[in-house]
Formats: structure tokens, sequence, C-alpha cells
């Protein structure tokens, strides 16, 4: 009797911990967040194009499909990464994401992007670019620069405790070209650019990823113009 008395008890005590564990499974594969973060950059030149990526929950479906949004501007594809080219207006912009999972459940995200104007007025005749990848990742970082056609531009990104993780390095541009050892192979961290001969607005992306999955992107923002661009204009030089 009293054993028996005892299987009850003990049955009552993990009922309640098994129908936790049941309805923590749901909310992971279904109902719970499947986006952990929208990466993004939050300023973004008038024009040009800028990258947006979804960052997902480890315990969310693999089978994901991705319909990225926005109020302004045009978004170029659909996947967990995209461009957003930004208006150009300048203002205060919505772009977000929707997500969808296998087994039909949704999750949504939306971020502020302020569209800003280029701003700089002096053409870098030789730029030496350093981006400071953040330690936690999941950020975005990103510099503007003023520079003639066929310049040649140094883009290294400083990865933060390299004794303690490895990084990859996905490097991308709207146009131009990009050299340096380790490009294809994804272990360049300093790059070369070289900027087309056509006027224009280009962004040059790295995509960093370190060994525990988290990623930090990159952006440098080229306004290419001509040298006679200026016009005589007092405010327009050489650095």
């Amino acid at each position: 009797m009293i054993i028996r008395y005892l299987s009850v008890l003990i049955g009552l005590i993990f009922l309640p911990v098994a129908a936790l564990n049941l309805s923590g499974c749901a909310e992971i594969q279904g109902k719970g967040k499947i986006i952990k973060d929208v990466i993004y950059e939050h300023q973004v030149p008038a024009s040009f194009e800028a990258p947006l990526i979804c960052s997902i929950d480890e315990r969310a479906s693999s089978s994901l499909r991705f319909k990225w949004f926005s109020d302004n501007g045009t978004i170029k594809g659909d996947g967990e990464s995209t461009i957003w080219v930004a208006p150009s207006v300048p203002g205060t912009y919505k772009v977000g994401v929707n997500v969808t999972d296998g087994h039909g459940w949704e999750d949504a995200s939306m971020v502020n992007v302020q569209v800003v104007p280029f701003g700089d007025s002096l053409i870098n005749v030789s730029p030496e670019i350093s981006l400071q990848v953040p330690i936690w990742g999941d950020k975005s970082i990103g510099e503007r620069h003023l520079v003639n056609p066929a310049t040649t531009a140094e883009i290294e990104c400083k990865a933060p405790l390299p004794m303690f993780s490895k990084y990859t390095y996905a490097w991308s541009c709207n146009g131009g070209k990009i050299q340096g050892i380790g490009v294809k192979d994804g272990t360049a961290s300093r790059i070369g650019w070289i900027s087309p001969g056509v006027p224009g607005y280009y962004t040059v992306i790295a995509m960093i990823t370190d060994n525990s999955g988290n990623t930090s992107v990159g952006c440098v923002y080229f306004n290419v113009v001509n040298p006679s661009c200026c016009g005589g204009s007092v405010t327009c030089g050489v650095q």
C-alpha cells in the first residue's frame, strides 16, 4: 500500500513538469521566437545599397522562408540575408522581415533605419580603412568615403580576440573589383578594392562570422566622383 501511494505521489509531482516540457518543445518548434535579431546599418547614405541579415534562433526549424519588406527603397531578393537600396530622400524608414517555418508558424521583426545625406566633401586619394569588428557579434559597422575612379582602397577588418576565435570573411561589392590573398577561401581580413571607372554609389560589404556562429557586418560606402566634380567648390578638396 505504501509503495502504491508513493508511486501515485511521484506521478502527481512529475506530471506538471512533463506538461511544461511538452509545452516548451511546442514553443521552440512553432509558436516561439524564430528571429533572434536583425543585423542592419543604423545609418545608410541616401541611394546606397546596404545589407540586411536575419539572425535565427538556434532552436528554430531549418526549413524557413523569408520575406523582406520596407516602406520605401528597394529590396533585392529574399533569403536569410538581402540587400536594401536606400531611398534618395533622407529620413527614417521601416525595414523588416517575415519568417515562416515548415510548420506554418510565423515570426516578424521590424527596425528603423535612418537614411542620411552622404556628407563627405573631401576626396580621399588613397583610403586606408580599418573596421573594428564588435566583440559579441550580431552588429553592423560602416564608413563613408569620397573617391575618384580607379582608386585603390585598402580595407581591413580587425577582429577581437583572434587568439581565441577563428573568423571567416565573405566580401562582396556592387561594382569595382575586390582583390587579396584568401578572398575566395574566406580567410582574407584585409582586401584591396579598386573603384570602377564610372561614377556612382558603391558599397563594399564584409560579412564576418566567428566559430560560435556570431555574425557581424562591415560596410564601406564609396561615392565615386570625377576629379572635376566639385566645379570649383571650396568645400571639396583632397585628403
